[in-house]
């Protein structure tokens, strides 16, 4: 087995042990207060949901597993390996930002993936209250601010 596979390995339900445990412990403060579960290397119904809570915060598929993508997130506290968005992208990702943003109250247009005028505008508002360049693209320091708000942390 690499090296890769014992840092990043694919757990699921019925998954047991230390990497378990660890994961748990990655996932703890990403849970608002009673979501929280016991951190005890078993990887049940709790766990799951919370790996699927991570996984929509990181822009991720919600499928339960915690795979190598989660891992990484989680450790770097931030969604990683995602593309610069902008207006013309067309993608599945797209719709996961728009979800996100109807969720909190910041977007009112279509949840279809396409990042037109209206997600770009709100892009636009998100990165001048917190401060980034407002150019409309979702980059690096965007992709931040979006998981702090899909994560519901309150910048400062």
């Amino acid at each position: 087995m690499s090296t890769e596979t014992n840092l990043y390995p694919r757990l699921q339900l019925g998954s047991e042990g230390a990497k378990v445990e660890e994961l748990q412990r990655l996932l703890m403060p990403r849970l608002p207060g009673p979501d929280r579960f016991p951190i005890n290397g078993i990887f049940n119904s709790e766990t799951e949901h919370a790996v699927e809570t991570a996984q929509y915060q990181f822009f991720l598929k919600q499928t339960g597993i915690a795979d190598e993508m989660l891992w990484k997130s989680l450790y770097a506290k931030v969604p990683v390996g995602k593309p610069v968005l902008r207006r013309g992208t067309k993608h599945e990702l797209v719709a996961m930002v728009q979800e996100v943003l109807k969720d909190n109250g910041l977007y009112g247009g279509a949840i279809d993936g396409n990042f037109g005028v209206s997600t770009e505008n709100t892009i636009k508002n998100i990165q001048r209250s917190r401060g980034l360049t407002v150019d409309g693209i979702i980059g690096s320091q965007t992709w931040k601010a979006l998981c702090d708000i899909a994560t519901f942390v309150t910048i400062d």
